[in-house]
This record gives C-alpha cells, structure tokens and sequence, in this order.
C-alpha cells in the first residue's frame, strides 16, 4: 500500500508541476519580452490615430514606422494622462519596439496591464487549492471495505490491484497486505480495502509484501 499511495502522490505531484509550467512559463516569457523591448527596444515614433481618455490614464492608438512594423496594423497601448494628453496634442509618441516583432512595444508612459499577473495568480491558487484537496481527501475518497473467507491459503501476489470475478463465484484478490492477524489480512487494492478471514488456511506473507487469495465475498 506504501509503495501504490506513494506512486499515487508522485504522480499527482508531477501533474501538478506540469500544469505550473504551463501557467507560468508563457507569463514569465511574456513579461521578460515586455522588460527586454522597454529596456533595449529599438527607439522609434509612433503616429497617434487616436487617444481616448480612461480616469487619469489614457488609451493610445498608433501606427510604428514601416521600417519596423511593414503592414503598420494600428496597434493600442495605455498611457499615463501627461504623455496621451501629450501624444493627442502632437500626434505622435514614442515607442520601443522589439525588431522582428512589432507586435512586442512599448510607448513612452505606458502603464502595465495587472490583468495578466491576476488570472496567472488565481490559476496557481486554484492548482494550489486542488493539491490540498488532493492531499487532504485523497486516504479518505475510498470505496467501502469488503469481507470476505479465504477458500485457500494466500499466496505472494503480483504488482497491481485485482479483484476479478471467476465462474464459480468466488474473487482472485490481489493486493498489498496492509495489516495482517493470526486469523485475518487486509489487501489493500486501488481504491478500497479487503478483509479476508482465513479461517484454516495459511498467510505466510507479511504486511507490506503483495498477495493473493481466492476468497468468497461476504460483505
């Protein structure tokens, strides 16, 4: 049982590791691209197509040179009050821009976007929910055990959990034992545990070896 929960928990630990990875590795690059373009973007000036007040900020809407942006799509940024009203009264502003990537700018005064870092934080919080869930819940979302009487002596098992029905009626179980008595043994399967009463027959194996047991189920 040691051995199944422990590769149970690894695993779900490397589900959750990958499902990080995919969270935050795109936002990290992304902010890294955002850092390295208003650091050692290449200095450009931007015509202004139009400049929208938002509170104390404003929303700029721009077109950067043909020589860095071939197709110039009008691209928008906001900006702190001073350089829109600025930008709105001159009509142009300038910007960084990422060579190759004009899609990756920055205008002068341009205020950061929390947005991202937001959904990227409640994406972890909600990973971080689901592992404690899964940490808390994970001994106690078992089925129900079963009982049952030992038709034969208990055998060492294989790897894995079995609990196959055959033609005469009783159960091949196969399992870790998990506890272990003078008259009795509990299996420990994928999702529920065994009891099995073995009456006259013989378990020579001990707990936290596999073994199997052809029993009659009784509860």
């Amino acid at each position: 049982m040691g051995r199944q929960r422990d590769g149970t928990r690894w695993g779900r630990v490397i589900l959750i590791g990958f499902v990080l990875v995919v969270i935050n590795v795109p936002y990290a690059l992304h902010e890294w691209s955002l850092h390295r373009v208003a650091t050692s973007g290449e200095r450009v000036t931007a015509t202004v197509v139009d400049v929208t007040p938002v509170g104390d900020d404003a929303v700029v809407s721009v077109r950067l040179p043909a020589s860095v942006d071939a197709k110039q799509p009008v691209r928008t940024a906001k900006v702190d009050g001073a350089d829109g009203r600025v930008a709105e009264r001159t009509g142009r502003i300038g910007a960084r821009v990422e060579r190759g990537h004009p899609s990756v700018f920055h205008l002068d005064g341009q205020v950061r976007s929390n947005s991202a870092l937001v959904i990227t934080v409640v994406a972890d919080l909600l990973v971080a929910l689901m592992l404690v869930l899964s940490w808390r819940l994970g001994g106690r979302l078992r089925r129900p055990r079963l009982v049952g009487v030992a038709v034969e002596d208990v055998s060492s098992g294989d790897e894995g959990s079995l609990l196959d029905k055959l033609e005469d009626g009783t159960y091949l179980i196969n399992g870790e034992v998990a506890d272990a008595g003078p008259s009795s043994l509990v299996l420990a399967l994928r999702d529920r545990d065994v009891e099995i009463h073995l009456r006259d027959h013989e378990n020579p194996i001990a707990v936290g070896e596999r073994a199997r047991v052809r029993a009659q189920l009784v509860g």
